[in-house]
């Protein structure tokens, strides 16, 4: 009997965590610019992911207009009373996240964000349903064949191949498409799982760069060849398969 009691209370405790650990896992987005902006510097952007089993993944762009550097960080996270703090299974003196701790709040308009405590700055939980467009975009190294794949918040794709003749000359296939409501799921549903991000090389054969606006909490996010290669698979296969 106190057998079957524990087992139970222990169940309960996990549920219970297990609840808590869903309602901040998200992706969170920060990104602040150095005023006044001189020729588009500087930019510093970082990208958070929790995940439900408590492990979380960080990605840090520090834009400077003339150079770009990025960092990425990976462990796991506990929430308690509302704090979440990070625990890095390395440490990178460059990204120190040993410390890092935030507080869950709740803005007016209904999404989450997290306060980072020691520098007060706001990472946004995203609905990537609400993001306006996302571009990506990738470059054959061998033939400079290019391919470009845009969605937009309502749902519309467009699909441009730039390609040359024999006369070197550049020719653009364009294709457009409104995704049908269960693909727009999909899409929404497989962005909201990704890091975006991610280090190593996305592809030896292509450069590919990806940029994604958020009007709504005015970020923009760009880079390349650091792309998350799930997402990459996702356009580049189904995406382009639904359109074309």
């Amino acid at each position: 009997m106190k057998l079957l009691v524990a087992i139970t209370l222990l169940s309960a405790l996990i549920l219970n965590s297990c609840n808590k650990t869903k309602q901040v896992s998200g992706t969170y987005i920060m990104q602040s610019e150095m005023l006044p902006k001189v020729n588009g510097c500087c930019t510093n952007t970082e990208i958070m992911r929790l995940n439900e089993d408590q492990t979380f993944s960080m990605y840090h762009q520090n834009d400077q207009g003339d150079y770009t550097t990025n960092d990425f960080a990976k462990g796991t996270f506990q929430l308690t009373k509302g704090l979440v703090s990070l625990k890095p299974y390395s440490i990178n003196t460059n990204f120190d996240l040993s410390k890092a701790t935030f507080r869950k709040e709740h803005a007016n308009h209904g999404l989450d964000y997290l306060t980072r405590l020691d520098n007060k700055a706001k990472y946004h939980k995203m609905d990537f349903e609400k993001a306006d467009s996302l571009y990506i975009r990738r470059v054959n190294s061998d033939n400079w064949e290019s391919e470009e794949i845009t969605v937009k918040k309502d749902g519309t794709v467009r699909y441009v191949l730039y390609s040359s003749d024999k006369s070197q000359h550049t020719m653009a296939h364009t294709k457009n498409k409104k995704l049908t409501k269960e693909q727009f799921r999909e899409y929404v549903e497989t962005m909201s799982q990704s890091s975006i991000f991610k280090p190593g090389i996305t592809s030896k054969k292509y450069e590919i760069s990806l940029l994604l606006s958020i009007s709504e909490q005015n970020i923009s996010l760009y880079d390349h060849n650091n792309i998350d290669k799930k997402l990459y698979d996702f356009f580049f296969e189904k995406v382009r398969s639904w359109v074309k």
